[in-house]
């Protein structure tokens, strides 16, 4: 009765962690899909509104809340309190400060910083045009993750049940 019983629960552990990763999927899809509506705001604050860098990221923050709110802001800040520092290396720095052990992978932190490279010093056009870039390879991002979304996560269901039941298997 005992065996039948951690058997059991072996098997409803496993299936939770399939179950998880699943969820961390898509979470990691929800936040790619923000990162693209932040900067679609940002496009929207430097060529309909005219707003420079720092007010433009506080009126988003201030919209998107959460992480991006404290994200922005503190952005904000730092730019109008010019310390000395480079655009990119204030955005780079807040992006390790706010992003690290959040829902966005490495490399999507990292295609991040690089967005930030020519945003702080061109004009108008060159800055939309950057963002213009960045706002397609997250499209492109978000319709690979959408792809892979579905069948990864019956994978990761499926694994995780499959593994509980081998498990118990190999236990009795």
């Amino acid at each position: 009765m005992l065996k039948l019983i951690g058997c059991v629960l072996i098997i409803f552990a496993s299936s939770g962690m399939g179950y998880l990763k699943g969820m961390e999927l898509k979470k990691h899809l929800v936040e790619v899909e923000k990162m693209r509506q932040m900067f679609l705001m940002l496009r929207s604050e430097i060529r309909h509104i005219k707003s420079p860098l720092p007010e433009a990221f506080r009126h988003i923050g201030k919209r998107m809340g959460g992480v991006y709110e404290n994200w922005l802001l503190d952005l904000s800040e730092q730019l109008i309190r010019k310390s000395g520092v480079t655009f990119m290396e204030l955005w780079s720095n807040s992006i390790e400060k706010h992003w690290k052990g959040g829902n966005l992978k490495e490399g999507d932190m990292e295609k991040l910083k690089a967005a930030g490279e020519n945003m702080g010093y061109l004009d108008e056009e060159m800055q939309v045009g950057t963002i213009d870039l960045y706002v397609e390879q997250l499209e492109q991002e978000i319709q690979r993750l959408q792809n892979e979304f579905a069948v990864e996560k019956k994978l990761y269901h499926c694994l995780g049940v499959m593994g509980g039941i081998f498990l118990a298997v190999v236990l009795i």
